[in-house]
């Protein structure tokens, strides 16, 4: 039996982040409730990250501006344990859907409204979405220092980001709830998810208290990509550790830096880096990966993303289920129970609506 497979939980919430979060807890075994607006889940357009994000769950679609549907989700509601929303502050409160309106006829009802910037401040109501949360945090001007200017990130880190926060708050408001009764309200900002993996920056800056000009670990030169031989690039994961460094040394043939400190080596960084970059261009990727492994030095040549359900250890570890040909990555840990992951795939638009409409002892031709 999973973990969760006694919560129940109603998910309002379309794209990314609020997706994320429930498909966490479906995984974990909820029973997850998708609740789409008239035509779906935009996410639908895409169809292998619709799949990705909402393996596992159930469907129906309502519409919320009419009367009858706002009677589907208060049922719904009071048979609970979590709803998720997703809107602009306000939207969720014009349609009934929101919190007080919800726990008045459930109060052990745990309710989470993942919002851009929360349901407070001057930006509450500003349109915005990854890429501009990522700005705002300030990871892209982190990321312009580093690259000679801002790019998109290949994920969606701060959507992300909120659901993993998002999990983890619904998850901490249940155990709250499992001592005094009562549920609660989470008001979650997209914005301060992307903010809180800034935490070590924030705290480096001088007016935080930390010394100025300290880099992160994109500064450090061992600590870097670097092109091979054979036109790949290799990744070198040396931060302030002596012994590998000395270690790598030995295993690229540049014995004379070996015994450098940490101190001293950064001092001597854009000489290090064009020691190591003429170093890395005379082997091959693969000579590489096999001579540091070797050496027992954290290295590895970068896994084309169709390659990476070849992997040895993430077919060892169970970390791919496949589900009616198509493959979903697994949650990241093993319970004493077994592999956290999906048991079925997506759900079709309004494919439960008539289980569930019959559950709740509603007329099935009005939803």
């Amino acid at each position: 039996m999973k973990p969760l497979s006694h919560i129940t939980v109603v998910d309002l919430t379309v794209n990314s982040p609020g997706p994320f979060c429930s498909m966490t807890l479906s995984d974990l075994g909820a029973r997850v409730i998708k609740v789409e607006p008239p035509g779906g889940d935009p996410l639908r357009r895409d169809a292998d990250m619709f799949a990705a994000f909402n393996r596992g769950k159930e469907s129906i679609e309502l519409d919320l501006k009419t009367a009858d549907a706002r009677r589907v989700l208060l049922a719904l509601a009071r048979r609970a344990d979590v709803v998720l929303e997703g809107s602009r502050p306000g939207v969720a409160e014009r349609l009934g859907a929101d919190y007080p309106t919800l726990s008045a006829g459930n109060p052990g009802l745990v309710y989470c409204s993942i919002s851009g910037f929360g349901q407070e401040g001057p930006w509450r109501n500003r349109p915005a979405h990854d890429l501009n949360y990522l700005a705002l945090s300030g990871y892209l001007a982190l990321q312009g220092r580093m690259d000679g200017r801002p790019r998109p990130p290949a994920v969606l880190l701060s959507d992300l980001a909120a659901g993993l926060y998002a999990a983890t708050l619904v998850l901490a408001q249940l155990g709250g709830r499992s001592v005094s009764g009562l549920g609660g309200y989470v008001d979650l900002s997209i914005t301060e998810a992307a903010l809180s993996l800034m935490a070590p920056e924030v705290a480096r800056q001088p007016d935080a208290g930390g010394p100025r000009g300290r880099p992160n670990v994109a500064g450090i030169p061992h600590y870097d990509v670097f092109e091979c031989a054979d036109g790949r690039w290799f990744s070198l994961g040396i931060v302030h550790e002596d012994h590998f460094w000395d270690r790598f040394c030995a295993a690229a043939g540049i014995e004379d830096l070996a015994g450098l400190g940490h101190s001293e080596r950064m001092a001597r960084s854009c000489e290090i880096r064009e020691r190591l970059s003429d170093a890395f261009r005379r082997r091959t990727a693969d000579d590489w990966e096999s001579r540091l492994a070797a050496a027992d030095v954290p290295g590895a040549a970068p896994v084309e993303i169709e390659d990476v359900h070849h992997s040895p250890q993430f077919q060892a570890r169970g970390a791919f289920v496949e589900i009616d040909g198509r493959r979903y990555v697994t949650q990241p840990a093993a319970l004493s129970t077994g592999r956290v992951g999906p048991d079925r795939g997506p759900p079709e638009l309004d494919e439960h609506a008539a289980d569930i409409l019959r559950e709740l002892g509603h007329p099935t031709a009005a939803h």
